[in-house]
């Protein structure tokens, strides 16, 4: 059986964690577009479906990205295309506590997830990448490419710090 390809739509300031996010997604080989944040996301949405093309399997959007409100987006989501889930990631964040993430979900969002931590990136970038194959019904995990990506992601700037 062939592997159907998920698509991902990642709406992140251009930083360290955009980068981060990218490189262990295309890993998974899952496709992903990383949007500007000024996207205007219900003129993409028509624009995509009056064409015919596919929407992403799931939104990936970073809650710092001040352009745009990542609850809304979530709400109107729901409302519209409640078959494109939202993994909302908070960049500023080393920890979202219970109370954070209820108020995500209950907003629409399928999960909030903090930013990477350069002290636990490996162990981090597990979680986070098992949460999203979760979410796309992609069970399997490939550990090795994984850690390939994030070799090649610190490699590429050593002397940038992860966090923002």
């Amino acid at each position: 059986m062939a592997d159907i390809s998920k698509f991902v739509l990642m709406i992140q300031p251009v930083s360290r964690q955009g980068a981060i996010w990218q490189a262990i997604l295309r890993s998974q080989r899952i496709s992903v577009i990383w949007e500007h944040p000024d996207v205007k996301l219900a003129d993409s949405f028509h624009h995509l479906k009056s064409r015919k093309v596919p929407l992403p399997d799931l939104l990936l959007i970073d809650t710092r990205v001040q352009s745009l409100n990542a609850y809304s987006i979530c709400r109107w989501c729901r409302d519209h295309y409640p078959e494109v889930k939202i993994v909302l990631v908070n960049g500023a964040q080393k920890m979202v506590t219970p109370s954070e993430r209820q108020w995500a979900l209950f907003q629409g969002a399928s999960d909030l997830l903090p930013r990477f931590q350069r002290d636990r990136l490996v162990s981090g970038a597990v979680l986070k990448v098992r949460r999203i194959l979760d979410l796309l019904d992609r069970p399997t995990l490939d550990s090795s490419a994984l850690v390939n990506a994030l070799i090649g992601a610190t490699r590429e700037d050593r002397s940038k710090t992860i966090d923002p």
